[in-house]
């Protein structure tokens, strides 16, 4: 059975895995413009020591972009696989910073990347022993209240 502090537990991961999930959108769509503008004041970003052109880095982040909006609203859908959708676009996120990097080169980014990758494991912990307890109070017969 599921206690009341379980519920209001996994409702506050699901608000952090969505807050988590439109940063990186909000992110990669900013990115997106910083690489096909030159926005006075801002330049582009930096790459490090990848060259890469400024449009190839603009479609990149746009499909980025577009990927985790996909899990975002596939998440009320199907929402395990989507849910490991997201986990999988976060490692990823935070493998190619340390590629265009450097190793160890910590940004914002593989910070929320990071904390998106543990809220999405914490949650589907949490969601994955409220499974198991309504199979068991089903096989056992007892109604939940």
């Amino acid at each position: 059975m599921v206690m009341q502090g379980e519920l209001s537990r996994k409702k506050m991961l699901n608000i952090l895995f969505y807050a988590l999930s439109a940063e990186k959108v909000i992110q990669h769509l900013f990115l997106a413009i910083f690489f096909s503008a030159e926005l006075p004041g801002i330049g582009t970003p930096d790459l490090g020591s990848i060259q890469v052109s400024n449009g190839m880095m603009a479609s990149l982040n746009l499909v980025y972009s577009f990927l985790f909006v996909i899990g975002i609203v596939e998440k009320n859908k199907v929402e395990k696989r989507a849910t490991r959708f997201i986990v999988l676009l976060a490692f990823l996120d935070i493998l190619l910073e340390f590629v265009f990097h450097g190793f160890f080169f910590i940004t914002v980014s593989v910070i929320v990347s990071t904390l998106l990758i543990i809220v999405s494991n914490y949650y589907l912990k949490i969601d994955a022993e409220e499974t198991d307890s309504t199979l068991l109070t089903r096989e056992i017969g007892v109604d939940s209240m």
